[in-house]
């Protein structure tokens, strides 16, 4: 444990700032968890929760739909485009219009998008996890570290949400009348440039929610999950995620043990 809190002083700047959690899913404990029950916004954390509302819907991700959303994006509003592209754009570049287009053309309207995705939180025991729109733009969409972490085991072995949420780049051409919308798709979160191990990634920003980003990350054949919200800037935050991705993995407990409490980090050994 001394080694992997000395892998956090590298986080000299956060000055208890926001919070963390690195948790091993294989053996069910959290190697260091801070302030990871506070209740915060998640910013467009919230568009892996809009990812598997739809892909749960069973919607065709190659039918196309109409854009339509009052958010900034890479599509105009009106064009004709895949579920799939829009998929893309919303879990690649944070797209916001891309998720407003999912959530307007889900089976039953929007009204039906968020009755279902809130449905699918509360099945999943998440008390303090509530969202209001699909983009993470507003304030309302909030949760906790722990329950993201939660929220991020059960999606971890989807095959779809993968297929989606690992890619550093991609290359789309839409259909535009008689030429074709070239977009170039980059990931937000600059980890996911530096390691190979992430396997899920999703970043987010608004004023209200700070830096944010969460990870599923692979060490020694174990997946982990990697929170970190609530971060004044980019570097701040990656400092963090980046530490919590090449710590060392603590031994496994014995069986016979009980699972111990989350590490809570001691800032004032900065």
């Amino acid at each position: 444990m001394k080694r992997l809190l000395l892998l956090l002083l590298f986080c000299t700047t956060a000055h208890a700032e926001g919070s963390f959690a690195l948790y091993d899913y294989e053996q069910h404990d959290y190697q260091i968890a801070y302030n990871a029950d506070e209740v915060r916004p998640i910013a467009s954390i919230s568009k892996l929760f809009t990812a598997i509302t739809i892909f749960r819907s069973g919607v065709d991700m190659n039918e196309k739909v109409p854009v339509q959303g009052k958010s900034s994006g890479h599509f105009p509003n009106g064009l004709l485009v895949s579920r799939n592209d829009l998929m893309q754009a919303m879990l690649i570049s944070s797209d916001n219009r891309a998720a407003e287009t999912l959530a307007n053309t889900y089976p039953g309207g929007f009204d039906r998008f968020i009755h279902d995705v809130n449905e699918y939180i509360h099945s999943r025991g998440l008390l303090h996890t509530s969202i209001e729109e699909p983009t993470g733009l507003s304030r309302n969409n909030i949760s906790t570290a722990f329950e993201l972490i939660s929220f991020l085991g059960s999606i971890k072995d989807n095959a779809d949400i993968r297929q989606y949420a690992d890619q550093r780049t991609a290359e789309l051409s839409i259909p535009k009348g008689k030429r074709l919308l070239h977009i170039h798709l980059h990931n937000t979160n600059p980890s996911i440039f530096k390691f190979d191990n992430i396997l899920i990634s999703k970043t987010g920003f608004t004023n209200p929610a700070g830096r944010c980003v969460i990870m599923l990350v692979e060490k020694d054949h174990r997946h982990f999950g990697v929170i970190v919200l609530g971060q004044k800037n980019v570097n701040v935050r990656s400092i963090i995620a980046n530490s919590l991705i090449i710590a060392e993995p603590l031994p496994a407990k014995p069986q016979e043990k009980e699972q111990s409490d989350p590490i809570e980090f001691d800032w004032s050994l900065l």
